[in-house]
């Protein structure tokens, strides 16, 4: 057919039949004698194939390589509708632009700012459209490379081997080269080079008589191809991305198993971690669980007021550190000067023990003390000077009534402390003597000192004292004591004291640990201030020198907590030896049955380093992915926080791994030749 008819065949210029037959993509045959193109058949199916693939928009190039067999036609088209869907992503977001410049009110339009946008757009969606262009290409190139046939005789050495890559051509039609022969010879097979390895496969139902199954894989890339384009790194790592999906995919019944198997061990590990954690707590919340509080007695352990506590434990104790909260009282009796009668007919022997707080024995009184006579009760009144409303049992400031009303604030409680005048009076006390708040009172004053040895007591005065009474309190009929009549700030008390040159000694004092950690050394403090553990039957004694400490729950709990840590984290280094042993025993048995392919692979040239790290990285991506979902679980069923949850995770793969690493240096570690020729 000559040029005119090749025209109307398929609807070409003669420019562009020209053109294609220039480009290399056309080569008519010559008439003789005259010289004429003389078109064939196969001419006007290539050109009818080039226009098709022009109107898919393809370029010569791509063209060239499918006309000259470098690529099939389906891979080329799969490419270029890949491509065009690309190109309609990048029309839509052009579409849209356009779109969003048409919705501009005004025709002032900020270019920056949609410049700005696009080019945004351009970055993100390049950079990821080049990626996975790129990994489709190499997966395609993946599956193109590699081809595989079966021997119809024994091929146990070199010539065998050479002799049916031989035939394997001949019966293909294909040029045949051997460029390198020995176990793993290298060929030219048409056009490109090939490394092929020989490997032994059972028949089913014929074990004795094994299948020679012969795999080729191509050398070089394609000359001129996409994939010379791709960088080499980026090419290898693409490689060993599709090479790991597709193993993960063709085994994931043991990727399965892995993930579900590492999924099990962080929950476990996780609620082992929230044990330890949950214990550390218990130790960290023992201080506000279990307050720890002291009371000073004398030595027989009979009475916690009435007693003589000496200036000396009283300095060490407001010294210390690890001491708070000391409620320090001082107990005076007392008179009113303007000779009121105070008996009323009611026993007023109230707030004041004249025993100081202990039993005497039968008939015997404090020395310098005087009974009552003819059935009358003494006119003595209590005081009690106090620095805390804990000193009188059950006290709250709600339970005063001040003389301007009441107190929101706390700033008439915190006043009355400091004051050197001002007195609170007891509700009976006030309705007896017909005494308000804002009255003012003279006492005189009297204190009980130690008599011989301590045991026995002495009256000694003290001048009158006049007093502002500044509130009345509400007594509480529950309360053990009894109580006081008066209420007095202690440094004024103090100051008393000091007024008549008399050494002052606390009757009653309490107080609260403030660092329960650091009990031993309390106790230290304490027993270094004078303060002894009481002993029960012991002479009776005034001496302030007996201590009691509500410190048994805490010493239990404490204890208990100790010994439960102690137990978990002494077992700890044994759980990760486990999971590192986990993370041996699990690859070397789903890796047992994978040698020949880890041969077949080294044998037709993938470097050990890269064939190893693909297989130890497809093992831990589905470990790391089970251990993330147990430590989810962990977090949702409330046995650790994020943040721990994350701990565990993190610790759980860092042991996993280098168990799996061990196992994965074995694992390499066998001969290649040993497992092509004999399955294991």
């Amino acid at each position: 057919m000559n040029t005119k008819q090749v025209e109307e065949l398929t609807g070409m210029s003669r420019q562009n039949i020209r053109y294609y037959e220039r480009m290399g993509l056309l080569e008519p045959a010559r008439e003789d004698g005259n010289a004429y193109r003389d078109y064939s058949e196969e001419d006007i199916r290539r050109l009818k194939l080039i226009k098709m693939l022009r109107m898919l928009d393809m370029s010569l190039k791509d063209i060239d390589d499918i006309i000259n067999g470098k690529v099939s036609l389906k891979s080329s088209v799969k490419h270029q509708r890949e491509n065009l869907q690309t190109h309609q992503k990048q029309l839509q977001a052009a579409i849209d632009v356009c779109a969003s410049i048409g919705r501009e009110k005004g025709e002032d339009l900020d270019v920056d700012t949609y410049l700005r946008r696009m080019e945004d757009m351009e970055r993100s969606g390049g950079v990821f459209a080049r990626f996975v262009d790129d990994y489709k290409q190499i997966v395609q190139d993946e599956e193109e490379r590699k081809f595989s046939f079966y021997a119809d005789f024994p091929v146990n050495t070199p010539a065998m081997l050479e002799k049916a890559l031989r035939e394997y051509a001949s019966e293909r039609g294909l040029r045949f080269h051997m460029e390198k022969r020995g176990k793993y010879p290298e060929f030219r097979l048409g056009d490109h080079t090939y490394t092929a390895v020989r490997l032994l496969e059972k028949k089913k139902g014929n074990k004795e008589d094994p299948a020679v199954r012969v795999i080729c894989e191509r050398k070089e890339k394609v000359p001129g191809g996409r994939d010379m384009k791709i960088p080499a790194k980026r090419r290898r790592m693409l490689r060993g991305i599709h090479i790991l999906a597709t193993n993960i995919r063709r085994h994931r019944n043991r990727t399965l198993l892995n993930l579900v198997l590492s999924a099990l061990a962080v929950t476990v590990l996780s609620f082992y971690l929230g044990n330890i954690r949950s214990t550390e707590q218990i130790l960290e919340n023992a201080p506000e669980s279990y307050e720890i509080t002291g009371e000073i007695w004398n030595v027989c352990g009979e009475s916690d007021h009435g007693l003589f506590i000496s200036h000396q434990v009283l300095e060490d104790l407001y010294r210390s550190e690890r001491i708070g909260d000391i409620a320090e009282s001082a107990e005076l009796m007392g008179n009113l000067s303007d000779g009121m009668d105070l008996s009323g007919g009611m026993d007023l022997s109230g707030g004041m023990d004249l025993s100081g707080g202990m039993d005497l024995p039968d008939g015997e009184t404090p020395a310098g003390s005087s009974s009552a006579k003819g059935g009358e009760a003494p006119d003595t009144v209590s005081l009690l000077g106090i620095n805390r409303t804990e000193c009188v049992q059950g006290l709250s400031e709600e339970d005063i009534t001040w003389e301007s009303g009441q107190d929101k604030t706390g700033e008439e409680w915190e006043g009355f402390l400091k004051s050197s005048s001002d007195c609170i009076l007891s509700e009976a006390f006030a309705e007896k003597t017909g005494l308000s708040a804002g009255d003012t009172a003279e006492f005189s004053l009297a204190r009980y000192s130690q008599g011989l040895a301590g045991v026995t007591l002495e009256r000694q005065e003290f001048e009158p004292e006049e007093f502002h009474i500044a509130g009345i309190y509400k007594e509480d009929p529950d309360r053990e004591e009894e109580n006081p009549d008066i209420l007095l700030p202690l440094d004024a008390v103090k100051a008393i004291y000091e007024k008549n040159d008399i050494v002052y000694f606390a009757s009653a004092l309490s107080f609260r640990v403030t660092k329960p950690m650091e009990l031993n050394e309390v106790k230290e403090e304490l027993k270094d201030a004078g303060l002894k553990e009481i002993i029960y039957g012991s002479p009776r004694s005034y001496a302030g020198i007996g201590l009691k400490l509500t410190d048994t729950e805490f010493i239990h709990s404490t204890e208990s907590a100790d010994r439960s840590l102690a137990l978990l984290e002494s077992f700890l280094p044994f759980m990760f030896v486990i999971i590192a042993a986990a993370g041996y025993i699990i690859p070397s048995l789903l890796f047992q049955n994978r040698r020949e392919e880890y041969a077949v692979m080294r044998a037709l040239g993938t470097g050990r380093c890269f064939c190893s790290l693909l297989f130890y990285i497809e093992h831990i991506i589905p470990a790391a992915a089970g251990a993330l979902a147990g430590a989810a679980a962990g977090i949702a069923l409330g046995a650790v926080d994020p943040v721990s949850g994350a701990v565990v995770w993190g610790l759980y793969l860092v042991f996993y791994m280098l168990g799996a690493g061990a196992a994965m240096w074995r694992f390499g570690r066998f001969s290649i030749a040993a497992v092509l020729s004999h399955r294991d």
